[in-house]
């Protein structure tokens, strides 16, 4: 949701699209977002949140870095920010699955709150830093580049720590006691 912030303002800017174009492509990459949360979910109950959550970092890396090139919006552009949409709707299915998986079974209430208050201010930094970089380089390049760099590091985290966690947890669930 973050993406929907700011993306109005980067389509006008990198594009020259008018305000109602680029608004309207920004509701079309929310809605693909919310529609693939459910679908990461469902993924993730079939082969797993972390394989999700990976496959859904990379997506957004790959897409991110693209875009920090401002290919042209047709086709490229629009392919790399829809598949954008879906994977970070997807990867935040499956980071509810995570949660449902990793936190102990009294917990899962309050570590779904906390993980929703953490995406919520996720959703409110990356507009601020989109505009500082914007107000210093007169391009949103370095910005999205950055979020290439963050989604990068996060898959790096994913696929390690939190696939660890995640084998180890469904081991000792599988184990009898």
């Amino acid at each position: 949701m973050a993406f929907s912030v700011y993306l109005p303002a980067y389509l006008k800017t990198a594009y020259g699209l008018t305000q109602a174009d680029a608004s309207n492509r920004m509701a079309g990459f929310v809605l693909l977002a919310v529609l693939m949360r459910p679908v990461g979910g469902w993924l993730s109950d079939r082969v797993g949140p972390p394989l999700v959550l990976a496959v859904a970092l990379t997506v957004v890396g790959i897409g991110a870095a693209i875009q920090a090139l401002t290919p042209s919006l047709v086709p490229l552009g629009t392919i790399a920010f829809l598949a954008m949409a879906a994977a970070l709707g997807a990867g935040a299915g499956a980071t509810f699955a995570l949660v449902a998986l990793l936190a102990p079974p009294d917990k899962v209430g309050s570590v779904t709150g906390v993980v929703g208050a953490a995406g919520g201010l996720g959703g409110f930094v990356p507009p601020l830093v989109m505009g500082f970089v914007y107000g210093q380089y007169g391009s949103y390049a370095a910005g999205l580049a950055a979020l290439a760099v963050v989604a990068a590091a996060t898959l790096v985290f994913a696929a390690t720590a939190v696939r660890r966690s995640a084998d180890t947890r469904v081991g000792a669930v599988a184990r009898p006691a």
